[in-house]
């Protein structure tokens, strides 16, 4: 019997991994084309059934992290070698959860302002919708966060032109999408809400390099 459950483990791990080699790209391509209806869709599925939720789509947080794992592998494959890491992030499955979480600043603060926006208390279950859509549109624009710096460590002044290219487009697209989203979900005019996808921006960036940093005391031998 307990073999019988292994095999069932095994054949639903089997096809749930082979499914993201089709919805990875249809889901990527989704959120690129038509993002807000995609925040709005993250939201949406979490009122169906864990067995139902996001049945066309990967769930954002798994988007999210699989994004990093493929800008993970661009790196390894196309990026100048460079000083190895060392304690536990020298470890490349810790890395990777590294790099998720600080990713996942963006979504965090962005979703804490949702629910202060609304006025809700602040809980799991109110900032997992919030949360769960700006997963879905942090992922484009981490994977061209993470290129531009592949790109850019080449030092050649075509790779740095491309590398900067990259990374305004992949910051251009987001700032675009959160202000089109504070307008729509918190009722904000145009300007107000640029100016806080501005400092939402700069927010976000102070606590990634905090964090890193951080962490980079904390792990050092």
């Amino acid at each position: 019997m307990d073999f019988m459950n292994l095999l069932k483990s095994v054949e639903e791990l089997l096809y749930e991994v082979v499914s993201w080699l089709l919805f990875y790209p249809l889901t990527f391509w989704k959120c690129v084309r038509h993002p807000i209806r995609m925040m709005a869709y993250a939201e949406a599925e979490l009122a169906e059934g864990p067995k139902a939720r996001y049945a066309a789509a990967l769930s954002p947080p798994i988007f999210l992290f699989l994004t990093l794992i493929l800008a993970h592998f661009i790196e390894l494959r196309f990026g100048m070698p460079e000083r190895e890491l060392t304690g536990a992030l020298g470890d490349q499955r810790n890395l990777l959860l590294f790099r998720a979480v600080l990713f996942s600043l963006f979504p965090l603060i962005l979703a804490v302002q949702r629910v202060h926006r609304l006025d809700q208390a602040l809980t799991r279950e109110t900032l997992r919708p919030a949360f769960y859509s700006q997963c879905y549109v942090a992922a484009p624009f981490a994977l061209s966060f993470d290129l531009a710096i592949t790109i850019g460590r080449h030092a050649s002044p075509a790779a740095l032109g491309l590398g900067a290219a990259i990374f305004l487009c992949g910051l251009v697209w987001y700032v675009a999408v959160l202000a089109r989203w504070f307008m729509s979900h918190l009722g904000m005019g145009p300007l107000a809400a640029v100016l806080r996808v501005a400092g939402t921006v700069v927010l976000g960036s102070l606590a990634f390099i905090l964090v890193a940093l951080a962490t980079a005391i904390v792990v050092k031998p």
